[in-house]
């Protein structure tokens, strides 16, 4: 088992601290995917804190800790939308 996916399965579990490493992974993506879809540093940024806090709240409903990424850009993508 990688080291993400241990990650991912004590964040399930509640590990705050583990997931926190997971938003240190992938913050610089989301900010991407946010700022290109926004042009606003300051929108980007909110757009992001809310990914990630969506994806603690949810975390139960990943089915596939494989796709732990795309999950991840599909709710940015659809809290772009949301933003819309």
């Amino acid at each position: 088992m990688s080291e993400e996916q241990n990650l991912i399965r004590a964040s399930v579990a509640g590990d705050c601290r583990a997931f926190e490493r997971l938003v240190e992974k992938y913050q610089s993506l989301i900010c991407a995917i946010t700022f290109s879809a926004t042009g606003r540093v300051d929108t980007s940024e909110e757009l992001a804190q809310e990914t990630f806090l969506q994806a603690w709240k949810n975390l139960f409903q990943l089915k596939d800790i494989d796709k732990f990424r795309s999950w991840l850009c599909s709710i940015t993508r659809n809290l772009i939308q949301t933003y819309y």
